[in-house]
């Protein structure tokens, strides 16, 4: 079985994924993809190829150029800024604001629900323009296992969707499971800094009982910016909804690697995104090293590691007229409009990087 892993990083990881993506088509790998585990914007491009049977891969890679070119911001924005939504997330704010300092003083938990929100408006905008009418259960690409990956900020616990079951191993299994790929999308790209949490109360199942409990849902990199975790073997399934015995692992990572040091992050956004940021990467290096330990301790046949912030000069190969890692690593993390340059040369270097790596560590599987 063959796994395939996504990561986070905005419209950057939908611009390097779609490279890794057009390497693996050309190289026949693809078709033989299992199981495909996706964060935030990974998510974005790796629900939209699962839940697209019916296109090429040609027209599949058009549609995300389009989508790439024109960014999120501005739908969202449009959105919001509808008199009925923007009535009804402004009088929700204020609402929740006002509970929440009352609650404070009177030491009890907040009973009104952040809803609708912007996030509510990114939902809003995927269902409708990349994912309408589909849930997880959906028709995929050759029936391919999708698992969208997100977080629960209540339990600090990882919530996943899947095409057969969605839940957290902390609140059981959703009982109402199959969620909308645009909800399942949006919730695991609700980057904290700038969109709220999902904000929801459902029913779960865990050991046989069914109890309501409210959750809160954000950006699945804050719990695991690769998607790797689902894919790794010896998984226990009193502790996962979702797990796949991989023997081999793709594993696509868009994060920009270990920063110059040529910014001062010195007022309270800054501050806060560069130690987000820092968290990501540490966390993202210790999934890398437990990568190399599986294949080490033979619990994996392979794995392959395109990293768009890979150091060129440790690369066991090196693809001609690479795309350096100076030229792309500065590229910030958000769903803004993404110029054709940009779109090429982060595309061409996850294409670069996964047909090098792909042809040197898995060639037995091409």
């Amino acid at each position: 079985m063959i796994g395939l892993a996504l990561s986070g990083g905005g419209s950057r990881a939908v611009a390097f994924h779609l490279g890794c993506l057009r390497a693996l088509n050309d190289l026949g790998l693809l078709d033989k993809i299992s199981v495909l585990s996706t964060i935030s914007g990974g998510s974005v491009i790796g629900a939209y190829y699962a839940y697209t049977p019916h296109k090429s891969f040609d027209e599949f890679e058009r549609d995300i150029c389009r989508i790439l070119r024109t960014g999120f911001h501005w739908s969202i924005a449009l959105e919001l800024a509808k008199p009925s939504n923007l009535l009804r997330c402004g009088s929700n704010l204020i609402a929740t604001k006002v509970e929440a300092a009352v609650s404070h003083l009177c030491r009890r938990r907040p009973k009104i629900e952040r809803f609708p929100s912007r996030s509510d408006m990114f939902h809003d905008v995927l269902k409708r323009d990349l994912f309408p009418g589909l849930q997880m259960s959906s028709p995929r690409r050759r029936g391919i296992d999708v698992v969208i990956g997100a977080c629960e900020l209540r339990t600090g616990s990882a919530f996943r969707f899947g095409n057969s079951k969605s839940g957290s191993w902390r609140h059981g299994e959703l009982v109402q499971w199959d969620i909308d790929v645009a909800f399942a999308v949006a919730a695991s790209a609700a980057y904290p800094i700038f969109l709220p949490a999902f904000d929801r109360t459902w029913w779960f199942r865990n050991h046989n009982q069914e109890q309501e409990q409210r959750v809160l849902i954000t950006d699945g990199g804050v719990y695991d910016n690769l998607g790797l975790q689902v894919l790794e073997p010896g998984r226990h399934l009193d502790f996962s909804f979702h797990a796949f015995e991989c023997e081999y692992i793709i594993a696509c990572n868009a994060g920009h690697g270990q920063n110059a040091g040529d910014t001062l992050p010195i007022g309270f956004l800054p501050r806060v995104a560069r130690s987000f940021e820092i968290v990501h990467r540490r966390v993202q290096d210790s999934s890398m090293h437990r990568l190399h330990h599986l294949k080490e301790g033979g619990f994996i046949k392979g794995f392959v590691l395109p990293y768009l912030g890979q150091q060129d000069d440790r690369l066991p190969v090196k693809p001609d007229n690479l795309v350096p890692r100076s030229e792309v690593q500065t590229y910030p993390t958000d769903f803004a409009a993404m110029s054709e340059d940009w779109i090429d040369k982060l595309s061409r270097r996850g294409e670069q990087l996964t047909r090098a790596l792909v042809s040197h560590y898995l060639s037995s599987i091409v």
